[in-house]
């Protein structure tokens, strides 16, 4: 069995890289593992699958185990790999918890339950059961804006980490730069305090968040990466540039049909070939087409390091 992971683990650039599907909406595992081979090949520290990015709300518990056996065969040693769990009820999260555990994933991602509201006991207790049920180690993906992880739970949840798995949060729209900082300055010694706002990332990098599970970076990895370097060597201007191009492409894609424009994105870039997105969220519309291509091509005008 693949090494758990720990907090130490969760550092650099992860893509949630996409979940690729045939024309037919059925797993597309060949196109997957020329992805996860894309991104290795560029020097990720590791991959997640079934996120956001990964339509993981499109899902179910063998689609996941699918996703995760594949990525894990494909990258053979060579980076981690994560799961994501995207769903309503403990009973479900447990099921891809293990389908996930038994393909291989070494660390979940896990969503609060969508959909309803829950009470912080409520999560506290998803997250510890999701634990207790599967032995995984946890990130807990704080995405859901009407529902968010606060940082008095966070660190309730870290405080006991026997209970909870706890190694580990990707702080996106469910969280802000002042809940990114006020979880590194109180927690940071105790979990990896990820940052994954695709609009904001050189901010939260240079705050001092540990590493982006960001759905930008399996858009642009390269950028991405890019990025993360400039931070940890003080390029100030170089990184401003890098922030702007990757806000850019960003800004193009529709929040609230994420999947869809980043497959569309994906799709334009050479070599890449990633299919559709499962309906209904898989249209996107002619304008939003070429203000994607416009930006992609601002993007791929600069000038990056070369990939060894």
């Amino acid at each position: 069995m693949p090494k758990l992971l720990t907090k130490e683990d969760i550092v650099g650039i992860f893509p949630p890289v996409v979940s690729p599907f045939t024309k037919d909406e059925e797993l597309d595992l060949d196109a997957l593992r020329r992805e996860i081979d894309y991104n290795i090949s560029l020097g990720v520290t590791g991959v997640c699958v079934g996120g956001s990015t990964g339509e993981g709300h499109a899902l179910d518990a063998e689609d996941l185990g699918h996703l995760v056996k594949t990525a894990q065969d494909t990258a053979a040693g060579r980076v981690p790999v994560m799961a994501g769990i995207i769903t309503t009820s403990t009973r479900e999260a447990v099921k891809r918890a293990k389908a996930a555990r038994d393909a291989g994933a070494q660390c979940v991602m896990v969503t609060p339950p969508i959909y309803q509201i829950c009470s912080d006991e409520g999560i506290y207790d998803f997250y510890a059961t999701i634990h207790k049920e599967s032995g995984l180690p946890t990130m807990v993906y704080n995405v859901l804006t009407f529902a968010p992880v606060t940082v008095p739970l966070m660190q309730r949840m870290a405080a006991n980490q026997h209970e909870t798995g706890l190694i580990a949060t990707k702080e996106s729209i469910g969280g802000s730069l002042e809940t990114l900082t006020a979880l590194l300055d109180t927690i940071g010694d105790q979990i990896s305090v990820t940052w994954a706002h695709d609009w904001l990332l050189y901010p939260g990098l240079a705050i001092g968040a540990t590493g982006s599970v960001s759905g930008a970076a399996a858009l642009l990895p390269r950028h991405c990466l890019a990025l993360w370097d400039a931070v940890q060597t003080g390029d100030i201007a170089y990184a401003q540039q890098l922030h702007f191009a990757i806000t850019d492409v960003c800004s193009q894609i529709s929040r609230y049909n994420w999947p869809a424009g980043v497959k569309a994105c994906i799709n334009m870039q050479d070599g890449r070939d990633v299919g559709p997105c499962r309906a209904p969220f898989n249209r996107v519309p002619d304008e939003q087409l070429e203000r994607i291509a416009a930006a992609l091509k601002r993007a791929d005008a600069m000038t990056l390091p070369k990939v060894a």
